[in-house]
């Protein structure tokens, strides 16, 4: 049961990095500038990274898991929320993005905290650990070429 429960979990964080992948490369079409837009596809690499991660995943690595920490710039939780279909520019694609990084961690991080099963508590936090690191990423690159210090 356990098993099941964690190739479950597997397979539908696969499918979320699919969709985080598609976001991405979706998101080229609101992107002028070549920096930005390779910067864009180096995400959905990235995502695309993960979802072969989970799709060859082996349970065993989830007992080796060691959490680093990663820091939160917190940027997201002050920006309004958008939705997709509200995007105009690169500035809301980086607001959307960090919104749904955040959100996914929230998701895997109460996902743990429910978990009854340790290999499925792990696998919850290393899902949320990466969502943190994309998280993470994006706050920094929003920071240092959006955000405009008055």
């Amino acid at each position: 049961m356990a098993t099941m429960e964690l190739q479950e979990m597997i397979k539908q964080a696969a499918q979320q990095e699919e969709k985080a992948y598609k976001f991405y490369m979706d998101a080229l079409k609101y992107v002028t500038d070549e920096p930005s837009k390779m910067w864009l596809k180096e995400l959905a690499n990235e995502e695309l990274k993960h979802k072969e991660l989970l799709e060859n995943f082996d349970p065993s690595r989830v007992k080796k898991f060691k959490p680093e920490k990663i820091q939160d710039l917190h940027i997201a939780e002050y920006l309004v929320d958008k939705d997709i279909s509200e995007i105009k520019s690169f500035q809301d694609v980086l607001i959307v993005a960090m919104k749904k990084e955040q959100k996914a961690y929230n998701f895997y991080v109460s996902m743990a905290k429910s978990a009854d099963n340790p290999d499925m508590k792990n696998l919850c936090k290393m899902l949320a650990q990466e969502e943190l690191k994309h998280k993470h990423k994006i706050e920094l690159y929003y920071d240092d070429n959006v955000y405009q210090w008055d």
